[in-house]
């Protein structure tokens, strides 16, 4: 009688995983081939998000990598912290009232936000509250959860907000400031060509060093917080001017835009109906708000409401700096509101955790 093994009973079970995953990168890949094709705005992300979300809500059988999300981050991070140079130490006064615009627009936020899912969604005050936070998506859930709220509900609605602002976004810029988003995917400031063997050892020292230092000072998103302070100040201090290459950050957007989709798998029809249309149509009040909150914060601090808009966009910390470097916006404008933000959203999170106990 053949004695089946342990190595051999899991065999199948790992070409089973490994066929999803593939399928799941496929589909990510041939969604960001067909946005190319039909030259629509931000092709890598964008394309391989529509198509593993419309799989995901299909129930198509996926398993995105999710192992890969820390490095998939981390290389966001330090490709975002590269947009930091020394110029940017100069606009430091308006760069401050731009900031300092970001209190009472997330006052704004949550506060409104509480209020709405409490009285229309009829959430219980402790998932409303994480429910209405920008941003900050994997920490929210899991702060939410530990207090004894609706994980899913939270999930749901700042999925919901996350990928309507990613779609909003690029279409709003193209048709009211003229940017030609669809014609930026090919757009790059350095190739793989271009990088030395010291150029590799930085960015990998860069990814590794700033991850682990996220993570030893308890940073929430330490996967892309952490690499990108650290390469933030080595290039605000003009010690390293290492650029992430486009050969990189082409498959880098498509698997984050897989990770992102394929977290709709298993939506019913009753979460649809309640839960995602609460925060779909919270999303869309919101997009309204958005533009006029950055027109102010424009006319305040004299940056370009484009600039403003992308800062003060409430949509998820990777997502929306993916939108900036995809662009070719100013990134480091961008990234350092989304950063502040996420500190100041943070604070009101265990105040309100502290008021719960």
């Amino acid at each position: 009688m053949a004695v089946v093994t342990d190595a051999q009973a899991l065999t199948p079970w790992r070409f089973e995983r490994a066929g999803k995953m593939a399928l799941s990168v496929l589909i990510g890949g041939a969604g960001a081939a067909s946005f190319v094709l039909l030259q629509l705005p931000m092709p890598w992300f964008l394309g391989a998000l529509t198509a593993t979300l419309l799989a995901a809500v299909l129930d198509v059988p996926l398993l995105p990598p999710q192992r890969l999300g820390v490095a998939l981050r981390a290389v966001l991070g330090v490709a975002i912290g590269a947009a930091f140079t020394p110029a940017l130490l100069q606009r430091g006064g308006p760069i401050l009232i731009s900031l300092l615009g970001l209190l009472p627009w997330l006052a704004l936020l949550i506060g409104g936000g509480y209020w709405f899912f409490t009285r229309r969604a009829l959430l219980d005050p402790m998932t409303a509250f994480f429910a209405s936070v920008p941003g900050g998506l994997s920490d929210m859930v899991l702060i939410a959860e530990e207090m004894g709220g609706d994980a899913r509900a939270v999930t749901l609605i700042q999925l919901s907000r996350n990928v309507l602002v990613v779609f909003a976004l690029p279409l709003f810029l193209q048709w009211h400031d003229g940017v030609a988003v669809a014609r930026q995917a090919f757009a790059a400031k350095s190739h793989l060509g271009d990088l030395t063997l010291d150029g590799v050892g930085e960015l990998l020292v860069l990814g590794f060093a700033g991850l682990w230092i996220g993570r030893r000072l308890g940073i929430a998103g330490a996967a892309i917080i952490g690499p990108m302070i650290l390469s933030g100040l080595l290039h605000v201090g003009g010690w390293t001017t290492v650029a992430m290459p486009f050969e990189i950050m082409t498959p880098t957007q498509v698997l984050l835009g897989v990770l992102l989709g394929a977290q709709f798998r298993g939506l019913t029809w009753l979460e649809f109906r309640t839960t995602l249309a609460s925060g779909l149509l919270f999303s869309a009040l919101l997009l309204v708000a958005t533009p006029m909150m950055a027109a102010l914060v424009a006319h305040w601090s004299g940056f370009p409401s484009m600039l403003t808009l992308m800062a003060y966009a409430p949509g998820g910390q990777a997502e929306i700096n993916i939108l900036a470097f995809a662009l070719n916006v100013d990134v480091a404008f961008v990234a350092l509101h989304h950063l502040v933000r996420l500190a100041l959203v943070m604070l009101a999170a265990q105040v309100m955790v502290r008021r719960h106990r």
